[in-house]
């Protein structure tokens, strides 16, 4: 199949004692189906994968799968430490049923020159490739040249570029090779540009992606004024989500005010928000006038 469109990145709920919270995640899948998305993907960063343990990752992979029942592709991170460890989780994603495994350079990776060789030899596992360019999570600054190498190397058609500014490398990697698939990342913070440079779409964990779908519409309408105005109203709340370090909680914090997750609990560096930063969502949604609710929003 060929991805694209608005992709929804899938967290992991966690109960208030850190537990891992297989109610909220299936209810979770359930509200995103309905919110109109295009695919989801599982164990991205978001996900906290690193913090869960192999029994953990099998049951919430089993409860996405299950709850999405055939609705939705289904994408699933595979990135590892090492190649042993990719192919592991590729052989796991493709038992699933995965529809792609997405897969980032190593922690620390030092001769990116080898990566094409890496990139082939995790697509010879049998799933189709999406390439994430990843270097916040990875350390590791990957050349336009060095993708296009390694997409040509695996057969990949698909990547996710959250390389900043991702608007000029996602038009700098078309510009090369226009028949590739690229996605913008990095919580949906410069995903007009990104389209206006030819992204094929969104992937991201941004709590509302009804409002990132309907920009991309509009985007592919050609009402690209439009799509402007829908995009900077939410880009205040895009980019409050976005933060660094408490990005992932405040994600989750809207998701439990739409009424679908428990707690904001993450098992990183923010367990529990402050009460300055929650006084500060409710206000930011008190002026974009939305009122949470696991129902679909109509962005306006």
């Amino acid at each position: 199949m060929r991805m694209r469109g608005t992709w929804y990145i899938v967290p992991t709920p966690f109960a208030a004692d850190g537990a891992l919270d297989l109610l909220s995640l299936g209810r979770l899948v359930e509200a995103v189906v309905g919110w109109g998305v295009d695919g989801l993907t599982v164990m991205g960063v978001m996900a906290e994968p690193g913090a869960l343990t192999a029994d953990e990752r099998a049951a919430a992979l089993k409860t996405v799968f299950d709850s999405a029942a055939g609705r939705l592709p289904i994408a699933i991170g595979c990135s590892g430490a090492a190649l042993s460890t990719t192919l592991e989780l590729v052989s796991q994603a493709r038992g699933l049923g995965a529809c792609a495994a997405m897969v980032a350079a190593p922690p620390l990776f030092r001769n990116v020159d080898l990566l094409p060789d890496y990139f082939k030899r995790v697509a010879d596992a049998g799933l189709p490739l999406v390439i994430q360019d990843e270097p916040n999570a990875t350390g590791v600054l990957i050349p336009v040249s060095i993708l296009l190498a390694a997409a040509r190397a695996s057969g990949s058609r698909t990547m996710k570029i959250e390389d900043p500014p991702t608007p000029a490398k996602i038009g700098r990697l078309l510009g090369a090779a226009p028949e590739l698939d690229v996605f913008g990342g990095l919580g949906g913070v410069s995903a007009l540009g990104e389209l206006h440079r030819g992204a094929c779409g969104t992937m991201t964990g941004f709590a509302y992606p009804e409002i990132l779908r309907g920009v991309r519409l509009l985007v592919e309408a050609g009402a690209l004024h439009d799509a402007g105005l829908m995009f900077d109203r939410y880009l205040p709340l895009i980019e409050f989500e976005a933060q660094q370090v408490v990005g992932l909680a405040i994600r989750k914090e809207v998701l439990r005010r739409r009424g679908i997750l428990t707690t904001h609990r993450t098992r990183g560096l923010v367990a529990n928000l402050d009460a300055t930063t929650l006084e500060e969502l409710a206000d930011l949604f008190e002026r974009l006038g939305i009122v949470p609710a696991p129902e679909p929003f109509s962005p306006a």
